[in-house]
């Protein structure tokens, strides 16, 4: 029994991790795609909600499938971890940020891996 937690925290630690590194090649490729295009900063807003949607669903997908059960709440867990991190990231550099913007940002962090564990489970 404790083999089997310590593999599901090893699992979604793993799952953050891989979020993290998938949204860091997305932010240098959409940097690269607004310093070399004619994209407007208005877009930005965007960019960074879909960056992280799609990080995600691609990490609570992976952590689904490794655990092989409750895709549901481990991939919400990892949305959860994700976005506690940005958030102590946030306090660290912005300070400022409006709190719905926070709340919204929980939101899609936790339902998008909510559902990307609950596609990764079916893909079993």
């Amino acid at each position: 029994m404790l083999s089997k937690n310590k593999s599901r925290i090893s699992y979604l630690l793993k799952g953050v991790i891989m979020a993290f590194v998938i949204t860091i090649i997305l932010l240098v490729f959409f940097s690269l795609l607004l310093r070399f295009t004619s994209l407007s900063e208005s877009r930005l807003h965007l960019l960074n909600n879909l960056t992280m949607i799609f990080s995600l669903a691609i990490s609570s997908l992976y952590a689904a499938i490794k655990i092989k059960e409750k895709g549901w709440l481990h991939g919400g867990i990892v949305g959860l971890l994700y976005y506690l991190v940005i958030f102590l990231i946030n306090l660290i550099f912005i300070r400022d940020t409006e709190i719905s913007i926070l709340l919204s940002k929980l939101l899609i962090s936790v339902v998008t891996g909510i559902i990307g564990g609950m596609i990764g489970i079916n893909l079993i």
